[in-house]
């Protein structure tokens, strides 16, 4: 009767190893061990008695039904208080956690509709790309900037798409990807009912689940309506009359300023070759750096012709950063622009004056004094620049 109770206690035991493991889907290790070290020496001294010498069977029999007793008990005590803990979930716990589950519902319904009323609303379109960055799906105005029903695209099936002379930036530009760079702006040509057309793709990457998102939005420029559509770099600068208006308030002012006229000579040269539109491209950049560097905090630079343009400086500083950067050739002023596919250095020609408030001159004479000195570095063949006086 005994060994039918030992036999049943490690039968039990092994049951409620296993079903335990079947349950929680985990592994209790230290469990198994014991298990297997009750079963070992149970056996030894059953089969092999001789190797324990020191121990009869009956006499290990009277210990180790305590032992296989005690085991068991210890592996039933720890299983029911996996199923209290469980028990205990279903009713209050669990209760709560269906409560939370319904409001992290609800709220990533809202973000979700959200977004796509804000995708509806854009007039943009928004390129989704895959994980791999080798293909994307896009939204309905992406359709009609390129007048075509498909939704997907692979990486290599849009290139081919692209201008040969943009279409080596383009790939390369989405391949090398990273986490440092978070933000991209790249203009290049889209063949479009057999013509090729001028976009504009503004991309973010961030991470997530160890792998590169990316998700860009593109619009088309309009050439006509470059100015009011894109960076109001050209048509929207003040003309040679606000110019006289704006010099003629300044030289009332006790403080010295300097005209610089600057003529970005070699811009016909790039309307030839590659086309007005890259030349506006690039008259709208180069405007846009100098703003960017010389006339950030006030409306200080005016067209005068097509490739002719006045800059009115009037913080010591700033005249002396333009003035190193004219000794250096440095490309600060002599800038390299790469529009879509096309890498071009932009060459001014400037002419400087310099206003005092002491000056004799009228306004008429100042102005044509600046315009005579911008013709004198146009005509240098040493540098591209003259300071009247020097």
């Amino acid at each position: 009767m005994n060994d039918y109770l030992l036999y049943g206690s490690m039968i039990i035991g092994l049951l409620l190893l296993v079903a335990s493991t079947i349950i929680y889907h985990k592994w209790r290790i230290w469990k198994w061990i014991l298990w297997v070290i009750m079963i070992g020496v149970y056996g030894v001294l059953y089969f092999k008695p001789e190797w324990t010498p020191l121990i009869t069977y009956d006499t290990f029999l009277d210990y180790y039904f305590y032992g296989v007793y005690g085991l068991t008990i210890l592996f039933a005590i720890t299983f029911s208080k996996k199923i209290r803990i469980t028990q205990n979930l279903t009713d209050y716990d669990f209760f709560e956690m269906e409560k939370e589950l319904d409001e992290i519902k609800s709220t990533s319904e809202l973000l979700r509709l959200r977004y796509i009323s804000t995708i509806a609303l854009s007039m943009d379109a928004i390129l989704f790309y895959n994980d791999q960055l080798d293909g994307f799906f896009v939204t309905e105005p992406f359709e009609k900037i390129i007048d075509s029903k498909k939704s997907e695209y692979t990486l290599e099936e849009y290139a081919q798409l692209i201008h040969d002379d943009d279409r080596n930036q383009y790939l390369s530009t989405i391949k090398k990807i990273t986490k440092k760079q978070t933000t991209f702006d790249m203009k290049y040509r889209i063949l479009r009912r057999g013509i090729y057309v001028w976009v504009e793709e503004r991309g973010s990457v961030f991470e997530y689940d160890k792998k590169l998102q990316l998700i860009s939005m593109m619009k088309p420029i309009d050439m006509k309506l470059f100015p009011e559509t894109l960076i109001h770099e050209i048509d929207s600068l003040p003309t040679e009359q606000q110019l006289i208006q704006y010099l003629t308030t300044a030289q009332k002012e006790p403080e010295a300023f300097y005209l610089v006229m600057i003529q970005l000579t070699n811009i016909p040269d790039i309307n030839q070759r590659f086309g007005r539109d890259v030349g506006n491209l690039m008259i709208a950049e180069y405007i846009k750096k100098m703003r960017y560097h010389f006339a950030k905090d006030i409306n200080s630079i005016f067209r005068i012709t097509g490739i002719q343009f006045a800059l009115i400086i009037k913080e010591q500083r700033k005249y002396e950063v333009l003035l190193r950067a004219l000794q250096s050739g440095g490309d600060l002023i002599n800038l390299a622009i790469n529009i879509g596919g096309i890498q071009q250095v932009v060459y001014p020609n400037l002419g400087i004056i310099k206003h005092e408030p002491w000056s004799t001159y009228s306004l008429n004479e100042f102005i044509n004094l600046g315009q005579k000195t911008l013709d004198e570095a146009i005509r240098n063949t040493k540098r591209n620049y003259s300071i009247f006086g020097e």
